[in-house]
Protein backbone atom coordinates (compact mmCIF):
# COMPACT_ATOMS: atom_id res chain seq x y z
CA UNK A 1 0.00 0.00 0.00
CA UNK A 2 1.37 3.38 -0.69
CA UNK A 3 -0.22 6.48 1.30
CA UNK A 4 -0.85 6.08 4.56
CA UNK A 5 -4.51 6.30 5.40
CA UNK A 6 -6.65 9.78 5.78
CA UNK A 7 -7.66 10.48 9.00
CA UNK A 8 -11.52 11.12 9.25
CA UNK A 9 -13.11 12.17 12.92
CA UNK A 10 -16.64 12.08 13.53
CA UNK A 11 -17.11 15.20 16.24
CA UNK A 12 -20.18 16.89 17.63
CA UNK A 13 -20.89 18.23 21.33
CA UNK A 14 -24.34 17.79 20.77
CA UNK A 15 -26.47 13.85 20.75
CA UNK A 16 -28.23 12.17 18.81
CA UNK A 17 -27.07 14.32 15.76
CA UNK A 18 -26.50 10.89 13.71
CA UNK A 19 -22.77 10.84 13.93
CA UNK A 20 -22.33 7.37 13.98
CA UNK A 21 -24.61 6.59 11.14
CA UNK A 22 -22.53 9.22 9.39
CA UNK A 23 -19.55 6.99 9.38
CA UNK A 24 -20.67 4.01 8.90
CA UNK A 25 -22.45 4.73 5.80
CA UNK A 26 -19.26 6.91 4.23
CA UNK A 27 -17.36 3.46 5.80
CA UNK A 28 -19.36 0.92 3.85
CA UNK A 29 -19.30 2.91 0.70
CA UNK A 30 -15.32 3.52 0.54
CA UNK A 31 -15.35 -0.46 1.66
CA UNK A 32 -17.34 -1.29 -1.37
CA UNK A 33 -15.38 1.30 -3.70
CA UNK A 34 -11.92 -1.16 -2.79
CA UNK A 35 -10.62 0.84 0.16
CA UNK A 36 -9.58 -0.68 3.44
CA UNK A 37 -11.46 0.97 5.91
CA UNK A 38 -11.38 0.86 9.77
CA UNK A 39 -13.89 2.26 12.17
CA UNK A 40 -12.17 3.09 15.53
CA UNK A 41 -15.07 3.56 18.14
CA UNK A 42 -14.59 5.28 21.16
CA UNK A 43 -17.87 6.23 21.61
CA UNK A 44 -18.56 4.51 24.96
CA UNK A 45 -20.63 2.95 26.51
CA UNK A 46 -22.97 2.42 23.18
CA UNK A 47 -20.46 1.54 20.73
CA UNK A 48 -23.10 1.85 17.91
CA UNK A 49 -20.14 1.20 15.13
CA UNK A 50 -19.24 -2.10 17.11
CA UNK A 51 -23.15 -3.35 17.35
CA UNK A 52 -24.25 -2.08 13.61
CA UNK A 53 -20.65 -4.12 12.00
CA UNK A 54 -21.76 -7.21 13.84
CA UNK A 55 -25.02 -7.56 12.80
CA UNK A 56 -23.51 -8.44 9.11
CA UNK A 57 -19.63 -8.56 7.73
CA UNK A 58 -19.04 -5.03 5.56
CA UNK A 59 -16.55 -5.86 2.53
CA UNK A 60 -12.92 -4.13 3.38
CA UNK A 61 -14.35 -2.76 6.93
CA UNK A 62 -12.94 -3.73 10.27
CA UNK A 63 -13.91 -1.98 13.11
CA UNK A 64 -12.14 -2.06 16.88
CA UNK A 65 -12.98 -0.94 19.67
CA UNK A 66 -11.25 1.78 21.71
CA UNK A 67 -11.47 3.44 25.31
CA UNK A 68 -8.19 4.31 26.43
CA UNK A 69 -7.59 7.74 25.55
CA UNK A 70 -3.84 8.42 26.58
CA UNK A 71 -3.49 5.28 23.17
CA UNK A 72 -5.22 6.61 20.24
CA UNK A 73 -2.98 8.23 18.51
CA UNK A 74 -0.17 5.55 19.36
CA UNK A 75 -2.91 3.16 17.96
CA UNK A 76 -3.57 4.90 14.63
CA UNK A 77 0.14 5.48 13.77
CA UNK A 78 0.04 1.25 14.85
CA UNK A 79 -2.21 1.09 11.81
CA UNK A 80 -2.11 3.84 9.56
CA UNK A 81 -0.67 2.01 6.94
CA UNK A 82 -2.54 -0.99 6.99
CA UNK A 83 -5.70 1.39 5.85
CA UNK A 84 -6.48 3.90 3.01
CA UNK A 85 -9.51 5.36 5.45
CA UNK A 86 -9.40 5.17 9.17
CA UNK A 87 -12.90 6.62 10.84
CA UNK A 88 -12.57 7.72 14.18
CA UNK A 89 -16.48 7.62 16.32
CA UNK A 90 -16.24 9.88 19.25
CA UNK A 91 -18.42 10.55 22.27
CA UNK A 92 -18.34 14.36 21.60
CA UNK A 93 -15.53 17.29 22.10
CA UNK A 94 -15.53 18.10 25.21
CA UNK A 95 -13.12 14.88 25.94
CA UNK A 96 -9.47 14.26 25.64
CA UNK A 97 -10.20 11.19 23.39
CA UNK A 98 -12.13 13.59 21.27
CA UNK A 99 -9.27 15.69 21.35
CA UNK A 100 -6.54 13.59 19.98
CA UNK A 101 -9.27 12.72 17.56
CA UNK A 102 -9.21 15.96 16.49
CA UNK A 103 -5.43 16.42 16.44
CA UNK A 104 -4.97 13.62 14.33
CA UNK A 105 -7.75 14.30 11.89
CA UNK A 106 -7.04 14.80 8.42
CA UNK A 107 -10.76 15.51 7.91
CA UNK A 108 -13.87 16.57 10.72
CA UNK A 109 -17.11 15.68 9.85
CA UNK A 110 -19.50 17.86 12.18
CA UNK A 111 -23.14 16.60 11.73
CA UNK A 112 -26.16 18.64 12.63
CA UNK A 113 -30.15 18.01 12.08
CA UNK A 114 -32.18 20.98 12.03
CA UNK A 115 -33.03 21.82 15.83
CA UNK A 116 -31.65 25.22 17.64
CA UNK A 117 -29.85 22.77 19.75
CA UNK A 118 -28.07 20.91 16.99
CA UNK A 119 -27.00 24.10 15.17
CA UNK A 120 -25.35 25.17 18.56
CA UNK A 121 -23.68 22.17 19.04
CA UNK A 122 -22.26 22.00 15.85
CA UNK A 123 -20.69 25.73 15.73
CA UNK A 124 -19.85 25.19 18.91
CA UNK A 125 -17.63 22.12 17.58
CA UNK A 126 -16.27 23.40 14.87
CA UNK A 127 -15.19 26.46 16.68
CA UNK A 128 -13.52 24.18 19.12
CA UNK A 129 -11.69 22.17 15.79
CA UNK A 130 -10.71 25.40 14.39
CA UNK A 131 -9.03 26.86 17.23
CA UNK A 132 -7.57 23.33 18.61
CA UNK A 133 -5.90 22.78 14.84
CA UNK A 134 -4.86 25.90 13.59
CA UNK A 135 -1.37 25.94 15.09
CA UNK A 136 -0.93 23.07 13.35
CA UNK A 137 1.36 22.42 10.28
CA UNK A 138 -1.59 21.00 8.40
CA UNK A 139 -4.75 22.09 9.84
CA UNK A 140 -7.54 19.58 8.99
CA UNK A 141 -10.60 20.35 6.87
CA UNK A 142 -13.78 21.09 8.56
CA UNK A 143 -16.79 20.51 7.07
CA UNK A 144 -20.60 20.97 8.69
CA UNK A 145 -22.69 17.70 7.45
CA UNK A 146 -26.72 18.49 7.50
CA UNK A 147 -27.79 15.18 8.37
CA UNK A 148 -31.34 13.54 9.50
CA UNK A 149 -33.05 16.92 8.71
CA UNK A 150 -37.04 17.14 7.57
CA UNK A 151 -36.36 19.12 4.26
CA UNK A 152 -39.24 22.12 3.26
CA UNK A 153 -39.84 22.77 6.94
CA UNK A 154 -39.64 26.28 8.64
CA UNK A 155 -36.76 24.25 10.93
CA UNK A 156 -34.98 23.22 8.08
CA UNK A 157 -35.01 27.07 6.40
CA UNK A 158 -33.85 28.33 9.96
CA UNK A 159 -31.30 25.63 10.43
CA UNK A 160 -30.05 26.58 6.96
CA UNK A 161 -30.23 30.58 7.41
CA UNK A 162 -28.22 30.08 11.03
CA UNK A 163 -25.29 27.89 9.61
CA UNK A 164 -24.83 30.11 6.59
CA UNK A 165 -24.79 33.66 8.60
CA UNK A 166 -22.27 32.04 10.75
CA UNK A 167 -20.02 31.16 7.64
CA UNK A 168 -19.50 27.19 8.75
CA UNK A 169 -18.33 25.27 5.69
CA UNK A 170 -21.12 22.67 4.55
CA UNK A 171 -21.00 19.55 2.57
CA UNK A 172 -23.19 21.02 -0.36
CA UNK A 173 -25.99 17.98 -0.29
CA UNK A 174 -28.41 17.97 2.86
CA UNK A 175 -29.32 13.95 3.68
CA UNK A 176 -32.98 13.65 5.19
CA UNK A 177 -34.61 12.10 8.01
CA UNK A 178 -35.34 8.77 6.19
CA UNK A 179 -36.04 5.66 8.30
CA UNK A 180 -33.54 3.46 6.24
CA UNK A 181 -30.73 5.18 7.85
CA UNK A 182 -32.77 4.21 11.62
CA UNK A 183 -33.15 0.32 9.87
CA UNK A 184 -29.04 0.58 9.58
CA UNK A 185 -28.85 -0.04 13.32
CA UNK A 186 -30.95 -3.21 13.30
CA UNK A 187 -29.73 -4.55 10.44
CA UNK A 188 -26.26 -3.79 9.83
CA UNK A 189 -24.86 -2.54 6.31
CA UNK A 190 -25.96 -0.05 4.29
CA UNK A 191 -29.73 2.06 3.94
CA UNK A 192 -31.62 1.10 1.02
CA UNK A 193 -34.66 2.45 -0.88
CA UNK A 194 -34.95 6.48 -0.47
CA UNK A 195 -32.18 6.56 2.50
CA UNK A 196 -30.08 4.75 -0.48
CA UNK A 197 -30.11 6.57 -2.88
CA UNK A 198 -29.67 9.83 -0.78
CA UNK A 199 -26.32 8.38 0.52
CA UNK A 200 -25.43 8.41 -2.79
CA UNK A 201 -26.24 11.68 -3.47
CA UNK A 202 -23.93 12.48 -0.28
CA UNK A 203 -21.16 10.41 -1.16
CA UNK A 204 -21.12 11.97 -4.84
CA UNK A 205 -21.04 15.87 -3.32
CA UNK A 206 -18.12 14.10 -0.62
CA UNK A 207 -16.34 13.08 -3.91
CA UNK A 208 -16.98 16.21 -6.15
CA UNK A 209 -15.62 18.38 -3.33
CA UNK A 210 -12.61 16.14 -2.98
CA UNK A 211 -12.56 15.87 0.19
CA UNK A 212 -12.33 12.11 0.34
CA UNK A 213 -8.24 11.47 -0.46
CA UNK A 214 -9.16 7.52 -1.45
CA UNK A 215 -11.43 8.74 -4.91
CA UNK A 216 -8.66 11.65 -5.28
CA UNK A 217 -5.95 8.51 -6.11
CA UNK A 218 -8.25 6.45 -7.95
CA UNK A 219 -8.98 9.32 -10.19
CA UNK A 220 -5.05 10.33 -10.57
CA UNK A 221 -4.35 6.74 -11.21
CA UNK A 222 -6.81 6.19 -13.39
CA UNK A 223 -5.46 9.02 -15.72
CA UNK A 224 -2.09 7.28 -15.23
CA UNK A 225 -3.01 4.27 -16.79
CA UNK A 226 -5.45 6.50 -19.86
CA UNK A 227 -1.89 8.26 -20.50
Amino acid sequence: MGKSAQIISGIQQKGGSCKSTLLQCIGAKLGQSGARVLIIDTDQPQFSCIEWADEQDIENVDTLKHTDEDTLLDVIKAVRGDYDVILIDTAGFDSRMASYAIQASDLILIPSGGSKSNVKGAAKTWRHAKISTENNKTPPLLRLVVWGVKKNTNVYAHALETIKDMDIPAINYHVGNLVGFEAMSWNGGLPTGTAGEALNLFMTALRGEHLIEYYNQSKEAAHGKAA
